[in-house]
């Protein structure tokens, strides 16, 4: 079966990144380390803004290192993630927990 998936958004300045959340606000998004790795619980919703998300930063007009805090489900909660766009010919450094 194949699915199409289609995005509409405006463009953003440089220097902010807009996101919206759904109308009933259920999105779950924590993150947690577990045996020396982070890993990200998210319900179908969350996976959905985080990938429009992405989308917006892969396509958008943002320098390299520009990133983004995202927070406990997506509110106003402690900081949960940050996300960077980071250049393709620089190493990133060891791997969280290494």
């Amino acid at each position: 079966m194949k699915k199409t998936f289609t995005y509409e958004y405006e463009e953003a300045s440089p220097g902010s990144l807009s996101y919206e959340i759904s109308l009933e606000e259920n999105e779950r998004l924590v993150t947690l380390v577990e045996d020396g790795k982070p890993i990200l619980y998210m319900n179908r919703p969350a996976m959905l803004t985080l990938a429009k998300l992405l989308i917006k930063l892969a396509e958008g007009p943002y320098e390299e290192q520009f990133h983004l805090h995202l927070r406990r489900d997506f509110g106003d909660g402690p900081d949960a993630l940050t996300v960077m766009l980071y250049p393709d010919d620089v190493p990133v450094r060891a791997p969280y927990g290494s």
